[in-house]
């Protein structure tokens, strides 16, 4: 166990993340036509990038609001207080690496009234849980509809059966174990040993009930749904009417792609399998699929700053209205 905790503290580990994002990169900058790139771009409907924002605004929307429900606190909190997090959160984790923009949220939502480091880490825990049985039933479902074969199907049916029985096992072992014996089982144990985070994940599902967790759930299949529509407005301003159960497929991958902790913003580890999903699986010509995903890099992240910038103009007009009101 020393040598592990040795190794994730190393400086080393801490930079295989980025060089990995930075040797994405090269890759699939290596292996596109520039020229193709170029003419697949000039051909996009521009417009149609309206209701992409929207939707990917719409998809921040409905997260802030799951969080609310998973931090589970005492007295309801705003959700555009949630969402200022979420979205600063974001907007740092564009300039940090490996997966930064987590920690600020962390840091960030440990100043809210009523909300613990512990419920941080418990609604961390059973967001990932659940968007992991999503994305991965996104990309299965995609799949096996559209008739694909290879890493896609491989990804989806391995999320599947890594997800799913976790969400399984933590009520049933809630259930039976109860809270005293799950905590108990953690011990002085380090935060990454699977029984310290097995009873931190009981623990929140004791603490929560069952009903918000399908609640959560419930608001993590719209958000995820309001993705996957502005996937999918994209690939019609690139003029390609794609199969229904594609842009599903994509908002799997993408976020998988997301969570590897590499360069900042998902830079080339987000780029790749995208392309490859679009090229390799679906048809789509190589110099559209990765034009396709460098403008779906852009629009998955230009929310983020987006909604930052309606809030923070909320937020001055209610202070400059604050005398009015009180006059």
């Amino acid at each position: 166990m020393g040598t592990l905790q040795h190794f994730m503290n190393h400086p080393a580990t801490r930079f295989a993340g980025p060089v990995l994002g930075l040797v994405c990169a090269g890759v699939f900058l290596a292996g596109i036509d520039t020229g193709e790139v170029g003419r697949a771009i000039e051909g996009v409907s521009w417009w149609w990038l309206v209701p992409v924002l929207l939707f990917g605004c719409l998809n921040l929307w409905l997260r802030a609001q799951r969080w609310g429900v998973l931090l589970a606190p005492a007295v309801p909190l705003p959700t555009a207080m949630l969402l200022g997090i979420g979205v600063s959160a974001g907007l740092a984790g564009l300039g940090l690496p490996a997966r930064g923009g987590d920690a600020v949220r962390i840091v960030l939502a440990s100043r809210l009234p009523g909300v613990k480091l512990a419920d941080i880490a418990a609604a961390e825990l059973l967001e990932r849980l659940v968007d992991g049985a999503i994305f991965g039933a996104f990309i299965a479902g995609a799949a096996l509809i559209g008739g694909v074969a290879g890493w896609p199907l491989t990804l989806g049916l391995g999320a599947l059966a890594l997800y799913l029985p976790v969400l399984v096992a933590i009520p049933l072992a809630g259930w039976y174990l109860g809270a005293s014996v799950s905590v108990r089982a953690a011990g002085d144990r380090v935060w990454w040993h699977p029984l310290h985070i097995l009873s931190v994940a009981i623990a929140a599902v004791q603490r929560r009930g069952y009903r918000l967790i399908a609640r959560a759930a419930k608001l993590s299949v719209a958000a995820w749904a309001a993705e996957a529509v502005s996937y999918y407005f994209l690939l019609v301003a690139f003029g390609w009417l794609a199969p229904p159960t594609l842009p599903f497929a994509a908002v799997g991958v993408a976020n998988f792609a997301f969570a590897v902790p590499g360069a900042p913003a998902g830079v080339g580890t987000f780029h790749m399998p995208v392309t490859s999903l679009l090229s390799d699986h679906f048809g789509a010509e190589p110099g559209m699929a990765a034009a396709y995903a460098v403008v779906l890099h852009l629009a998955v992240l230009a929310p983020v700053p987006l909604v930052w910038a309606i809030l923070t103009a909320r937020t001055r007009w209610h202070a400059a209205m604050a005398p009015i009101r009180i006059a």
